[in-house]
């Protein structure tokens, strides 16, 4: 009588968690992303460019994004250095 209880348990236990693995998709009730805005009509208008030294030369000055990326280089190879 125990050995039946236990393989009565066993496949009560063996559905239980099983079952919901065959539940197939479920609806999590998140809706969809909405669709993008359509693009806008563009303005007439020309783009304005600076005007000056493009090679790069002696006279020219490091921007804002070269001095950063020079402090995250200098960043990165003093912690590489602690290893």
């Amino acid at each position: 009588m125990k050995n039946f209880q236990r393989l009565c348990a066993s496949v009560v236990l063996t559905l239980a968690l099983s079952l919901p693995a065959f539940a197939g998709d479920m609806d999590c009730g998140v809706a969809p992303p909405p669709p993008p805005a359509p693009a806008s009509a563009s303005t007439q208008g020309g783009i304005e460019t600076p005007r000056g030294d493009m090679d790069g030369g002696s006279g020219s000055t490091a921007t804002a994004g070269d001095s950063i990326m020079e402090a995250a280089l200098r960043l990165l190879q003093n912690v590489l250095s602690l290893f």
